[in-house]
This record gives structure tokens, C-alpha cells and sequence, in this order.
């Protein structure tokens, strides 16, 4: 009886020491304000109202690990973005069951993979997940993700240089990789390389393209090194166009210091477009300077300041030039909880230009170009908001 009681014990321990090795976690971002951005309609009228994301897009994750032995973790994300003012899916806004652009249509439209870590070998994920590029973009932009203000919103985009395809694919394309293959290296003496490679989709369903290997294809590579205080970055990204009938390819530099009681950014991208049989394309050249100040333990403070201009700019049709300014306040209520203050200012230049500070309000289209003018309005916005992580 007391070897029977015993053995039991025993494999009750063992069960649960080998669920202990499997978790689940539910995290994320919820994130609203009142927000006010001047000249988004053609009449020179502004946008106000509660909106979605300030300081970082609204999103709710799923988040699996499982110790498979050997050193390896096997593991998934799934990670929907969500709109906190009105509580709909962003990510099946919209769709219908027959034509459904896949940006619209995916739940889990910002991340959807599984994979197996290994400290020694690296990582390896299948399925949606982010590009090197993107990630850098946000790590060294001292606004961080904000969607007023941050540098994804005060640069050019893959749609900025006019491919091919379908504009879903193409915004998706510049920052995560659908049907993809990624690989993390494991860090070794500071230096850390990451490769993705993933192929876009019909724009009018789910599926890959039959027999086209090259529509809206992805590849993506990445290098960073961390020392102390100092972390450097280098990026490529080539996204393909429909058929392959056009490309844009983006590099990277980024850099920045922490001094402590100030963190300076650098950041520069160059993008450039090419449809073959188009003698001239499109060149985009950005460059940012920022910076992050912890004014007190709970208050902190950060400003960037982006130029862009098209390096091809032959034809007045094709000229852009643009500048935008970033600042953004923010007091941390605990460590979850943060009240912030967001202000934006843009000024753009030429027929072509192309690159504004945004509010992201559903329907809206910023910049654009006033009754009677040639070129991009000037813009100035602000938010002030809430964000709670979980």
C-alpha cells in the first residue's frame, strides 16, 4: 500500500514538474486618446476625435513555450492589432468572404508563428512575423511606435515609391512577411544576425499565387551589435512587385548611445523603386536625429526630428521633400499604466512629396493636397491618451 501511495506521488510530481515546463500567456496593449490633426480633407478641414493608438498600437497576443528538451523551446505567437476606441478587430475590418485583401482578413494581422529556439543554434519561426527592418525602425526612433508622431509615420513607405500590386500587400510587405521563414542567431560577442524570407498573397484571397514564386516576395537581413551602452544596426529589405514586374529594395543604419540621463538616436534609410522599362524611379532618402531624456523616475521625454527627399527627382511629378518633428511626454502611473502627450508638426514640398505625421483615422488620407494647390499641405497634430499593457 505505502509503494502504491509512493509510486503515485511519484508520477504526480513528475506530471506536474512536466506541465510546469509548458506556459500560455494573454499580454497586451490597450491604448486611446483625443487626438486633432489639421488639413485632412482637400477643403483644408481637420480631423478630431478619440482615437486608437497613440503611444502604441492597441493589440491582444497570444504567447506559447514549451521546453522540449536538449536545450530547445518550442513556442507561438499570435498577436491581432484591435481598435480601443470602437473595440473592432483591425485586422477583419472590412473583409468579405469572396474578395478579401489579406490585410484585412487576417485576426492575427501582426504575427502569426511557430518555431523552435535553441541557445546555441538560433531560432527559427514559419509564418507572419516581422522583418528586421521594421523591428530597427521602431527600436531606434526615440517615439518608439507612436502613430503620431514617430518616425514609421514622418518616413517613406514601400507604397511612397508607387510598386506593383495590390497597396494592402505593399504596406504589409514594408514592415512583416507573410508565408515566411525567419532565423534569429544566437548573440555571440555582441553581434546578432536575422534573416526572413516570405512570399505575399492573391489580392483577392488567402492563397499564394500558383506558379509565381516572386509575387510580393519578401527578403529581409538584419545586423545588430550591442556593447555597454552602445547599440548599432544594419538592415536590407528587397520586396518584389506582382509578377515580379517591379522592386524596392530599403538599407538601414541605425545607432545610439545611452548616456543616462540622455539617449541619443541616429537613423538613416535609403528607398528606392524601379519598374523595369521606367527610366526613372523613385529614391528616397531619410535620415533622423532623436532623443530620450528621463526627466524623473516616472516622467520621461522624447523628440525626432526626420528629412526626406527624393534623390531622383528629375521630373516635377516625381520632386518630394519633407521634414517632420515628433515630441512625446510621458508619466508613468505604475509600471503598466502610462498618461502621455503626443505633438506633431510637417511640412512637405513638391508635387511628388509623399511622407506626413498621421493620426491613423480610419478613412483618412494624410497628407493631401488642398483645392488649387500642386503639392502636400503642412500638417500639425497632437494626441493626449492613455496606454495600458497586460
Amino acid at each position: 500500500m505505502k509503494k502504491s501511495l509512493f509510486a503515485l506521488a511519484a508520477v504526480g510530481a513528475f506530471a506536474g514538474a512536466a506541465q510546469a515546463q509548458s506556459s500560455v500567456t494573454v499580454y497586451g496593449i490597450v491604448d486611446a486618446g483625443y487626438a486633432s490633426v489639421s488639413n485632412t480633407t482637400a477643403a483644408g478641414g481637420s480631423t478630431t476625435g478619440v482615437q486608437s493608438g497613440g503611444m502604441a498600437s492597441p493589440r491582444l497576443g497570444l504567447r506559447g513555450l514549451e521546453d522540449v528538451g536538449g536545450g530547445t523551446r518550442a513556442g507561438f505567437v499570435l498577436e491581432a492589432e484591435l481598435l480601443t476606441a470602437n473595440g473592432s478587430a483591425n485586422g477583419i475590418a472590412g473583409s468579405t468572404a469572396s474578395t478579401q485583401a489579406f490585410s484585412t482578413s487576417q485576426f492575427f494581422n501582426r504575427a502569426s508563428y511557430v518555431g523552435l529556439a535553441n541557445q546555441k543554434f538560433g531560432e527559427i519561426r514559419i509564418g507572419l512575423s516581422n522583418t528586421a527592418t521594421y523591428d530597427n525602425q521602431i527600436k531606434f526612433d526615440p517615439l518608439k511606435a507612436a502613430n503620431l508622431g514617430g518616425y514609421l509615420n514622418a518616413s517613406t513607405t514601400v507604397t511612397a515609391s508607387g510598386l506593383n500590386g495590390p497597396t494592402a500587400n505593399q504596406t504589409q510587405g514594408a514592415s512583416r512577411a507573410n508565408n515566411a521563414i525567419s532565423y534569429i542567431s544566437p548573440t555571440f560577442m555582441g553581434l546578432q544576425a536575422r534573416f526572413i524570407t516570405g512570399e505575399g498573397q492573391a489580392a483577392t484571397g488567402m492563397n499564394l499565387v500558383s506558379g509565381n514564386a516572386a509575387y510580393l516576395r519578401v527578403s529581409d537581413f538584419g545586423l545588430s551589435y550591442t556593447f555597454k551602452a552602445l547599440d548599432l544596426a544594419a538592415t536590407y529589405r528587397m520586396v518584389n512587385g506582382t509578377s515580379g514586374a517591379g522592386a524596392s529594395s530599403t538599407t538601414g543604419a541605425y545607432g545610439s548611445y545611452n548616456f543616462g540621463m540622455v539617449k541619443p538616436y541616429l537613423l538613416y534609410n535609403t528607398t528606392s523603386n524601379k519598374t523595369p522599362g521606367v527610366t526613372q524611379g523613385m529614391n528616397f532618402i531619410t535620415k533622423m536625429v532623436g532623443l530620450e531624456a528621463p526627466i524623473t523616475p516616472v516622467i520621461n521625454v522624447a523628440v525626432q526630428y526626420t528629412t526626406n527627399v527624393n534623390g531622383n527627382a528629375n521630373t516635377a511629378s516625381l520632386s518630394a521633400n519633407s521634414s517632420a518633428v515628433g515630441v512625446m511626454g510621458k508619466y508613468s502611473l505604475s509600471k503598466r499604466t502610462t498618461l502621455y502627450a503626443i505633438g506633431a508638426f510637417s511640412q512637405n514640398g513638391g508635387a511628388g512629396a509623399s511622407i506626413t505625421s498621421s493620426s491613423k483615422f480610419s478613412g483618412v488620407t494624410a497628407p493631401i493636397k488642398l483645392t488649387g494647390q500642386s503639392s502636400y499641405a503642412d500638417q500639425q497634430g497632437y494626441m493626449i491618451g492613455i496606454n495600458h499593457t497586460f
